[in-house]
């Protein structure tokens, strides 16, 4: 039979204290599980918050791209020149132009009228038989076709001359002040837009054709008369039914213009700020502005599909009226893409910062590449000397900070920067910021510094079992009690791990 031993005070005191802990877990568990969701969430009104603010952050960020080409593009009309100035070089416009001032011109001058009049009364005047004169007669169709030829040929070389290129400019400008009385309601000037169709007038392009006709000995090019004819340039039926609304949209974004950029990067910034977790806030940010830049790049596609599609190809060639479009809108799209790509860079450092597994490798490996390249010299101080490598190590949160803000103060000070503008600054950042890790020499923390020495200590002694030793050793005796040296015992109590960022 066996005997049940007998607790001693100190034992039973133990046991006492372990019941009493356990207790206290299973009722702590047991108000977890009954507690609110609100309170078990604390943050989540506020993600909730924050994930609106962001998403409108993201809405206003494809309005600001709008409302800063149409300041700095649309409304301006040198800008707006030099946007639609390059377009005259498209062959597609090139040749609608060339066939609208050849038709113009030669029907002004009846090539094929006085053609057949001259050769009937060549015909009439001499004492040719009858099918003689016919045949003089029906010569007035290749002769009228050789003319049209030879015209065609001179019109499509003004066309492509420096000279055209300059009126094609002039007559831009007077585009852009009739598209700006139609936003702003006015109307008036040299180019007048009706039907929601855009004109501008081929006078001068017909007179330069004219002077160049007789300078090339075509003395009959001299009668030709000034040719008021409208060559349309655009044309929407979506702007002519919706005038009032375009109207309103074009009051709204001019008037926010280049303001309305620096109102996104505030809401943005609170959105961050009032998330919980701002590291991951930032990441959605990068993302989620990134997703409006695409969204606004479809629907520009949108648009020039819409567009296209309704352009009547009897008024506007649709090959011109791409030429047009894409031009106008080439900076637009400039634009879009250079915030693209801002957005997924901060979006890739915001996440490359921080605590997940991938991240943290890869900033691992990167300071284990520096650590040996700081290595290659041999000598303390690393490459550039300790003096120097001291003070990069000291200041090293300010350098970065100062690069970082001197990157992103290049990029707002660029003249329309593009995507590949972007990449640029920032690399050389990044190696800037590399370069002086590299050079820096950072001090070597005490904990690193007393191992070599405790190890080589440990290493000649071991064998001896000497004090370098950092085996716990046991009571005397041999008994099975508590050891003298060595570590405490791991508390049992489970703890939360923080949150991660």
């Amino acid at each position: 039979m066996s005997v049940t031993p007998q607790l001693g005070a100190d034992e039973r005191g133990e046991l006492e204290r372990l019941r009493a802990e356990v207790a206290a877990l299973r009722a702590e568990r047991r108000t977890e599980t009954a507690e609110p969701a609100r309170r078990r969430h604390p943050g989540r009104l506020r993600n909730v918050g924050a994930t609106l603010v962001v998403l409108l952050g993201c809405v206003l960020a494809a309005l600001s791209v709008v409302s800063t080409w149409l300041a700095t593009q649309v409304t301006n009309t040198n800008a707006y020149v030099e946007t639609v100035a390059p377009v005259i070089d498209d062959p597609r416009l090139q040749k609608a132009m060339a066939d609208q001032i050849t038709a113009a011109v030669f029907t002004e001058l009846d090539v094929q009228g006085v053609t057949s009049q001259m050769l009937s009364t060549v015909a009439g005047q001499t004492n040719l038989p009858p099918p003689v004169q016919a045949k003089v007669e029906g010569l007035a169709a290749p002769i009228t076709s050789g003319v049209q030829g030879f015209l065609t040929d001179q019109v499509n070389t003004v066309v492509a001359s420096p000279q055209f290129a300059q009126l094609w400019a002039e007559a831009n400008r007077q585009v852009h002040q009739a598209l700006v009385n139609v936003m702003t309601g006015k109307q008036g000037g040299a180019v007048q837009v009706s039907n929601g169709a855009v004109s501008i007038d081929l006078a001068p392009f017909i007179d330069l054709v004219k002077t160049r006709l007789v300078d090339r000995g075509v003395a009959i090019a001299a009668q030709i008369p000034e040719i008021h004819k409208s060559f349309v340039i655009y044309q929407s039926d979506t702007l002519a039914h919706n005038v009032a609304a375009a109207q309103t949209a074009f009051s709204v974004l001019s008037t926010l213009g280049t303001a309305l950029p620096i109102v996104t990067l505030v809401v943005l910034a609170a959105g961050v700020l009032l998330a919980p977790r701002h590291r991951r806030a930032l990441v959605g940010v990068g993302l989620g502005v990134a997703a409006a830049m695409l969204l606004l790049a479809l629907a520009i596609m949108f648009a020039r599909a819409v567009y296209l599609g309704a352009v009547n190809p009897n008024v506007l060639p649709r090959g011109a009226a791409a030429a047009v479009f894409d031009t106008l809108v080439r900076f637009l799209r400039t634009g879009l893409r250079t915030v693209f790509v801002v957005a997924v860079i901060v979006a890739a450092l915001a996440y490359l910062t921080g605590p997940s597994a991938a991240a943290v490798g890869l900033r691992r490996a990167l300071g284990s590449g520096t650590d040996r390249i700081r290595r290659l010299r041999g000598t303390p101080g690393g490459l550039a000397g300790e003096r120097v490598g001291g003070a990069l190590a000291t200041y090293r949160q300010v350098i970065r900070v100062v690069v970082i803000a001197l990157a992103a103060l290049v990029v707002l000070l660029l003249n329309r920067p593009t995507p590949g503008e972007v990449l640029l600054v920032v690399v050389i950042a990044g190696l800037v910021l590399v370069v002086a890790e590299v050079l820096s020499n950072p001090p070597v923390p005490p904990e690193t510094a007393a191992e070599a020495p405790a190890g080589a200590d440990a290493g000649g002694t071991g064998s001896a079992g000497g004090a370098g030793s950092a085996e716990p050793t046991g009571p005397p005796g041999g008994t099975d009690g508590p050891p003298t040296t060595g570590p405490e015992p791991a508390s049992t109590t489970p703890t939360r791990p923080a949150p991660s960022d």
